[in-house]
């Protein structure tokens, strides 16, 4: 007969997810010729002064003029340096800095410039 109690020896799961970590605690881990092999394959202008990261930094620890671009930028958002004008005016036409949108969204953006040049309108 059940008496309707839960055994003694049942414990409570504890839960496995956890919040993302914020800007200031997820640390750059990757190697500097990972970054090397970026730069050929994205054939970067030499004038751009690109830095490999310091060891334990985040990407709030950009030295002054500079800022953190993200892999995944580049090969999921097809982004491209120099930046197009399209969208430095996108981004200026609603109030946005580049680095205020994810790869997901700068696809969107330049999935956008694409359909804009393929019809003629810019």
């Amino acid at each position: 007969m059940s008496t309707g109690t839960k055994p003694a020896s049942t414990k409570k799961r504890k839960s496995k997810t956890k919040n993302p970590p914020g800007l200031n605690q997820v640390v750059i881990n990757w190697r500097e010729e990972e970054l090397h092999n970026n730069i050929q394959q994205f054939t970067y202008p030499s004038d751009l002064g690109i830095q490999f990261s310091t060891a334990n930094s985040t990407a709030l620890d950009a030295p002054p003029g500079y800022m953190t671009l993200y892999t995944d930028f580049f090969r999921e958002g097809n982004f491209r340096l120099p930046m197009s004008k399209f969208i430095g005016d996108a981004l200026t036409g609603y109030g946005l800095h580049i680095s205020q949108i994810n790869a997901l969204g700068l696809h969107r953006v330049t999935h956008l410039e694409f359909i804009c040049r393929a019809q003629r309108i810019v």
